[in-house]
Formats: C-alpha cells, sequence, structure tokens
C-alpha cells in the first residue's frame, strides 16, 4: 500500500492517482513521501480526536496574497479542522463548542502522538504532567514520597538528614512603621489684594503599621528534622514539630511557629527546581511554595 501526500489514504501501489483525491501518485516529487510516509502520521488521520470516529482529509490552502501554504486537516465525519503548526497540529474549529475536546484543547497546537491519544480517550502530555504533580504532591504531604540527601551547610544532629538546600534567600519580617500626619487650623484674614495669611495652631497625631521588610540575606536548610536560616545577621533553627502553619506562595512561604509571634517568609525558593518521579514518568520542577509546604507536611508527619 501507498499514502496520498493530500489527503493521507492508503492506496493500492499500482494505483496511479489516489482514489480520493485524484492527486497524481507517480510523479518523482511525490515518490520519496509516499513510500516512506510515518507510520505515527498514518495513525493520526485514521480517528478523529474531537468525534473519536471520522477519518481525517488533509487540504492545503493558499494564505494572503497567495505566498503561503496553510496545511490543514479536516474531520469528514465531525468537520473538526486541524491546522499544521511546525511539527505539531493546532484544532482551530469545531461545529459543536460544546466538545469536550475542544472545550480542553482548543486553539492548543499538540504533537500527533498527543492527538492520538486524545482520540482514543487519553490526554495531552501537559495535563498528564499536571496530574502526575498533583498526585506526586499528595504524597509527599502523606511522607510517602522519599528524597535523597544532599551536602548540608548546616551540622546535622544524630539521625539528621539533609534533603533540599537554597542559597541567596531573602528573610522577610513585618515591621512597625510609624507615621505623622499633620494639619494647621485657624482663621484666615486678607490683608491686601492677593496677600492672605492664617493664624492659628498647627497639629499632628501619628499612626502606625506594619510593612513586610528584607531583615537578612542568607541560605536556607531543610532537613528531615528541621528548617534552617543562616544569614550574616540572623540564624533561625526552625523545629519541624514547632511549626504551627505555613502559607505558600509562588516563590516563597510563610512559617508560623509555636513561641515565634511574628510571620517569618522566605522568599527565592523557586530557584532550585526538584526532580520528582510519578506513575513512571519523571519531571524536574521548581520548588514552589505549595511544593514546599506539601513536604514539610510529610515530614512532620514522620516525626
Amino acid at each position: 500500500m501507498i499514502f496520498c501526500p493530500k489527503c493521507g489514504k492508503e492506496n493500492n501501489e499500482e494505483a496511479k492517482f489516489c482514489q480520493y483525491c485524484g492527486i497524481k501518485l507517480t510523479n518523482s516529487e511525490n515518490k520519496e513521501l509516499i513510500q516512506e510516509k510515518p507510520q505515527a502520521e498514518k495513525i493520526w488521520i485514521e480517528k478523529c480526536p474531537v468525534c473519536g470516529e471520522g477519518p481525517l482529509c488533509y487540504h492545503d490552502h493558499k494564505g494572503m496574497l497567495g505566498l503561503t501554504t496553510i496545511h490543514i486537516c479536516e474531520c469528514e465525519r465531525c468537520g473538526s479542522t486541524f491546522k499544521k503548526k511546525g511539527k505539531n497540529y493546532q484544532l482551530t474549529r469545531v461545529n459543536d463548542k460544546s466538545n469536550h475536546v475542544w472545550q480542553e484543547y482548543g486553539k492548543q497546537a499538540l504533537a500527533e502522538r498527543e492527538w492520538i491519544n486524545i482520540a482514543n480517550g487519553g490526554i495531552s502530555d501537559a495535563k498528564q504532567q499536571e496530574q502526575d504533580i498533583n498526585s506526586w504532591l499528595v504524597d509527599a504531604s502523606h511522607g510517602k514520597v522519599t528524597f535523597a540527601d544532599t551536602n548540608s551547610p548546616v551540622i546535622l544532629k544524630k539521625n539528621e538528614r539533609a534533603f533540599l538546600f537554597w542559597s541567596d534567600i531573602a528573610l522577610w519580617e513585618p515591621r512597625a512603621v510609624r507615621q505623622t500626619r499633620g494639619s494647621y487650623g485657624g482663621q484666615t484674614f486678607r490683608a491686601a489684594k492677593g496677600i492672605s495669611f492664617k493664624v492659628g495652631n498647627f497639629s499632628s497625631h501619628s499612626e502606625s503599621h506594619e510593612e513586610l521588610r528584607t531583615v537578612d540575606q542568607g541560605m536556607l536548610t531543610l532537613t528531615n528534622k528541621r528548617l534552617v536560616f543562616t544569614g550574616s545577621k540572623r540564624t533561625n533553627n526552625i523545629d519541624l514539630r514547632k511549626i504551627i502553619s505555613i502559607e505558600p506562595y509562588r516563590d516563597g512561604i510563610a512559617s508560623r511557629r509555636e513561641n515565634k509571634q511574628k510571620t517569618e517568609y522566605f522568599i527565592g525558593i523557586n530557584r532550585v527546581n526538584i526532580n520528582i518521579s510519578s506513575n513512571g514518568r519523571e519531571y524536574a520542577i521548581p520548588v514552589s511554595g505549595i511544593v514546599l509546604k506539601c513536604i514539610i507536611e510529610g515530614l512532620i508527619k514522620q516525626l
């Protein structure tokens, strides 16, 4: 069998013209493409990812002013259209906008392999990664994830192991800031045209509020027992069992612990990546606040 370079459908080896779209199959330009058409592309066009039934057919359209050629695939059954974007295909049009595939992947450019997965009830790589990471976070928060030891910048205690280490971490704490506001009261007298002056008293009052300020910069180390910050001015040794709550942020966490009135903010943790494995797949992800929160919660459960 040979494959038509336009519609992608199978034809008999003796055919000179495609029995589906009529393109000539025996010219020298198409010979190599016809004989070596990738198997993945053959599978990709056999089953529409939107309706899961109809085959896809290749079409070429001229772009603006006829200077470019746009390659698209269209489902013969539901009319869904996929536009070629580099090596990927973008779902650009469907007749039924309530279709779940359009809701999930409309306007997205995915690899042929991903569209094959979707056509067979699977999901895209990005959604698979999201599911795997969420699954790993749940396991981490329940203490079901193991970590490899790392070199520790702090002296470890008996049976203590270091897992994560960050440099150039900012320690923030709330600081009271006082502002003074003043006003001048009294009567205004006009002495001459364009000249006036006030007679009265000046009054003022002070207000105090808290602002987050950087109090130090240094290293942060997570062990199976402690979270240790070592800076040029401050050393904070936090027993994981003393932590009351952790508030996650994109680039840090806010930690509240026993016998410590002020909340401690550690900012800059997302500059370090951690390698994780979930459902047999491996990823390198930045240590965001939610990642560190789940890890610490799991370590606390193991104490």
